[in-house]
């Protein structure tokens, strides 16, 4: 999801409060692939106000420091972080802090979500930053009408770059050798300059070219460092879990006309992808594969900005593999093979699960904890208990809780019929009437593992 969209559905979220937020960033990246990062976040009283009773919606930007360092994660090595009131209510965060390696920053959700900022080849002897500001397309209010229901919302991203910069569609400060994208909604001039980039050409993706010979990093960026040997023979990584990912299939769609008719009216690359794993080792869960370079062989960046699905699959016992695919842009009508392709699929392995059983369930409902330690893990409280349904909130993904059953008097369960959510707000609907009820039995996941299993190739000829 682009920056614009993203920040459209906090206002939403917020009911539509005008003049909420700001969210300055600067990086600075040196020639060995380390760097500082710098963050400044401004909020002010009303979207503080609207997101305290929902402040587990992933789609609003965190409004206390904790919740920063939560979304920072590993990307960086936190030197200070501060949060200052406001004499009118409301907050500012800033944060610095340092990355030992590209990897360590680019690689990270913090970089690739929050701040959408990416960094890929560009040809030979060049390199390239991609900032993401796309708008969403279809439907919802334009700029101008965003501009009068969020005035004062800004957001930017600037990089400072280690080598000499020879082309970008960003703020250019030659002098100190930075590139800056923003979004600005503060003033009139403001939204003239971000309605250019936007709806320009360009779209609201930014890049910026520079040169890459003095660059003592190897681009693409890589999730492991894999054996020369299996890039070249196999294109396969296989870890240690037994698990593997490797590009199984390439085409190119192009948009045709016949007697002046759309036959197709999209030109797109499609990239399948198959997950794979050795007996023993069956993952959990999955999700969508991430796509980190791209090029065809005139340097065009291929990789399309839309965010990659959060969206959490799961893998059955009975699956051997599991196929995902891609699509990303086409590559241009002269180009005769892509190049440089790069990413990984994030998979979930050795899930640890708890049963939790909750007595004097009706006692719970609205108070702040369970009293259960797993639970309070989560965050998950009991909202309300009416007619088949059980409403709940909890800080994780549902999927946290693999099963959950309402315990009648003699003991016999009342299964679950089905569930729907959004923002940390469940409801789970039972067979029968569990409004008198007093007793809960969960199966929750206590621990798992996290994995990126890479997938490349180096080149593949366009089809």
């Amino acid at each position: 999801m682009a920056v614009l969209r993203k920040m459209l559905l906090i206002l939403f979220c917020a009911f539509f409060i005008g003049g909420c937020y700001e969210d300055e960033a600067e990086i600075i990246l040196n020639s060995d692939g380390s760097g500082t990062v710098k963050e400044k976040l401004v909020i002010s009283e009303r979207l503080i106000v609207a997101t305290s009773e929902g402040s587990n919606n992933e789609n609003i930007p965190p409004v206390i420091k904790e919740k920063v360092l939560e979304q920072v994660g590993s990307a960086i090595d936190i030197s200070s972080i501060t949060q200052t009131e406001l004499p009118d209510g409301g907050r500012t965060i800033q944060l610095e802090g340092t990355f030992s390696s590209a990897e360590q920053f680019f690689l990270s959700e913090f970089c690739r979500d929050t701040l959408k900022l990416r960094i890929s080849p560009a040809g030979e002897g060049k390199a390239a930053i991609y900032c993401d500001m796309e708008q969403s397309g279809g439907g919802g209010p334009n700029l101008t009408q965003l501009y009068g229901m969020a005035k004062g919302l800004h957001i930017s991203r600037t990089v400072h770059l280690p080598t000499e910069v020879e082309k970008t569609n960003g703020h250019w400060d030659k002098a100190k050798n930075t590139v800056s994208w923003a979004i600005d909604l503060r003033n009139k001039s403001g939204l003239a300059k971000t309605k250019q980039f936007i709806e320009g050409p360009d779209k609201g993706s930014g890049f910026a070219v520079f040169n890459a010979s003095e660059l003592k990093l190897s681009l693409p960026l890589k999730v492991t460092a894999l054996p020369e040997k299996a890039v070249e023979e196999k294109k396969v990584q296989k870890d240690s879990a037994g698990l593997a990912a490797e590009v199984t299939w390439v085409s190119v769609q192009r948009a045709k006309k016949i007697d002046g008719t759309d036959i197709t009216k999209q030109s797109y690359t499609e990239i399948g992808i198959e997950l794979s794993w050795n007996e023993g080792h069956h993952p959990i869960r999955h999700n969508k594969p991430v796509l980190l370079s791209l090029l065809d062989d005139l340097n065009n960046d291929l990789v399309t900005s839309e965010e990659p699905s959060v969206f959490q699959g799961k893998i059955y016992e009975h699956q051997k593999k599991k196929e995902f695919k891609l699509r990303e842009k086409a590559p241009s009508k002269n180009a005769k093979k892509l190049k440089n392709l790069e990413g990984y699929v994030e998979v979930i392995t050795d899930v640890v699960k708890e049963l939790v059983v909750l007595e004097n369930i009706q006692e719970l409902v609205g108070q702040e904890s369970t009293r259960n330690p797993i639970l309070d893990k989560l965050n998950f409280r009991i909202k309300s208990i009416q007619d088949r349904k059980l409403e709940i909130s909890i800080d994780e993904n549902a999927q946290k809780i693999t099963s959950i059953y309402m315990i009648k008097d003699d003991g016999s369960k009342v299964k679950k019929r089905g569930s729907g959510g959004w923002a940390g707000n469940w409801t789970f609907d039972f067979d029968e009437d569990i409004s008198k009820l007093n007793k809960c039995e969960l199966e929750v996941v206590a621990s798992e593992s996290i994995v990126k299993i890479p997938f490349c190739r180096e080149e593949i000829p366009i089809p």
